[in-house]
């Protein structure tokens, strides 16, 4: 794991790579201490902490640099995670994509919360699951990543994605298995991917594109369970 830390605190970047190294001790740690240099590196990274309120280039500008370069590369995006003492800058972070913030001065206890979940993500998105459907006669390729939830409707499975929707034969009980641990099967007609949750209720799960799924009365119990375990693993949670 390739990490860089961008600030322009000698101290700031020292007390960030310590935490870093008690959850990773083998990742290589590269240090910058303003935007102009980081923006200048060709290094990729996995994981970039940005201090937003350097002098001159600041985080947020060096951040929309960087990303428009990926771009332009068509390169994997990194994971941003902003460092500031101004809780002012937090939403003009979430403009620019970043995944999380942290408050100076640092909490141990938060940053170990953040790092495990970005750390999480790269794997994911370096393992780049995924499953081969076909769907009007044309073979498919859906990354695990990108499906809300999986609806059954006349003997065919529904795929909803981000990419748009996907009928394709196949049964419920095989899908499952083959999507994984992050896929609960909260009524006999939904298979929903728990990363895609934003609430639920007694009865009722809604995911991020605002659709709502049934949830079984006699599965609520075990949902809740799942789902806390899910969270408690390390899996994104937008509740």
């Amino acid at each position: 794991m390739k990490i860089a830390i961008c600030d322009d605190s000698d101290n700031t970047r020292l007390e960030i790579a310590d935490l870093i190294k008690r959850q990773s001790d083998g990742a290589r740690i590269d240090f910058f201490s303003s935007g102009e240099e980081i923006t200048a590196s060709v290094e990729e990274y996995d994981i970039i902490f940005l201090d937003i309120a350097m002098k001159n280039l600041s985080g947020l500008e060096a951040a929309k640099s960087i990303s428009e370069r990926q771009e332009k590369k068509g390169s994997k995006k990194n994971v941003i995670i902003f460092i500031t003492a101004f809780k002012d800058y937090m939403e003009e972070a979430f403009d620019v994509n970043a995944f999380h913030y942290l408050i100076k001065p640092i909490d141990g206890e938060k940053f170990s919360r953040v790092f495990s979940r970005a750390a999480k993500e790269i794997n994911f998105e370096k393992n780049d699951g995924y499953i081969m459907v076909k769907s009007g006669g044309v073979q498919q390729k859906l990354f695990l990543r990108d499906i809300y939830y999986v609806e059954s409707s006349n003997k065919k499975a529904i795929y909803h994605t981000k990419n748009g929707v996907f009928p394709a034969y196949g049964k419920m009980e095989d899908l499952e298995s083959r999507l994984g641990g992050s896929f609960y099967r909260c009524h006999r007609c939904f298979l929903v991917n728990m990363e895609s949750i934003c609430s639920y209720g007694f009865d009722e799960i809604t995911v991020v594109n605002g659709d709502k799924l049934l949830l079984a009365k006699k599965k609520y119990s075990d949902f809740v369970k799942a789902y806390l375990r899910y969270a408690k693993g390390g899996g994104i949670v937008n509740v």
